[in-house]
């Protein structure tokens, strides 16, 4: 099996790697540290056994508009606010109601796949595809960042909550984090990428000078 990163040979993609290495090492902790923090400010009483046992504080973040509009006015509020919450599921809480014996084999076994093949992927990757990379580094962080609490804790840390009524649209959006972010983030790249780059034969030697 090779395990050897062709782009790494030029000057040019051993920048690109270092960069985007400190892309993941810093979505990662600014991931675990922000979820520290939460857990440590936002947390108002747990259970001392039972996981899904436990109270939060709110705090409204900002909010832009009338909550509730006046009477003739055109419906347009947005709020932000932090929460705890622990979210045993995948991003935004789906398969949370998984039993304990499928969800969390299933979620280490994903995760270890997801990686296994953004890395093999990355290492077939053109060089100039600079948004694909970019996204799937941010991709792993994410999937990494919310493993890592799965992995110590069972569950990971959500506090970001946004709600929203645009114009008579309703929606209380599921309590996230900055792992979710990142990954959210590296998929509109690597969307972008596929959607704007021009299929045009370039040759190698011209690649590895981009």
């Amino acid at each position: 099996m090779n395990l050897s990163f062709p782009f790494l040979k030029t000057a040019r993609g051993k920048q690109i790697t270092f960069a985007l290495i400190l892309v993941f090492i810093g979505s990662l902790a600014i991931d675990q540290v922000s979820k520290r923090h939460a857990h440590g400010t936002l947390m108002k009483w747990e259970h001392p056994t039972d996981l899904v046992s436990f109270g939060s504080y709110h705090y409204e973040v900002g909010s832009v508009g009338r909550a509730v509009p006046e009477e003739g006015e055109v419906p347009f509020f947005i709020k932000l606010e932090f929460e705890y919450q622990r979210n045993r599921g995948a991003a935004f809480s789906m398969l949370d109601s998984l039993d304990d014996s499928i969800r969390v084999p299933f979620f280490y076994i994903v995760t270890i796949l997801s990686v296994i093949f953004i890395g093999s992927y990355l290492r077939t990757l053109p060089l100039n595809f600079h948004l694909t990379r970019f996204g799937l580094v941010m991709i792993m962080s994410g999937a990494i960042g919310n493993f890592i609490d799965r992995l110590i804790q069972g569950y990971v840390i959500d506090f970001v909550s946004a709600s929203w009524n645009l114009f008579g649209w309703k929606h209380n959006f599921a309590v996230f984090n900055v792992a979710d972010i990142a990954i959210n983030i590296g998929l509109i790249a690597f969307v972008l990428e596929m959607l704007l780059r021009r299929k045009i034969d370039l040759p190698d030697a011209y690649l590895e000078t981009i």
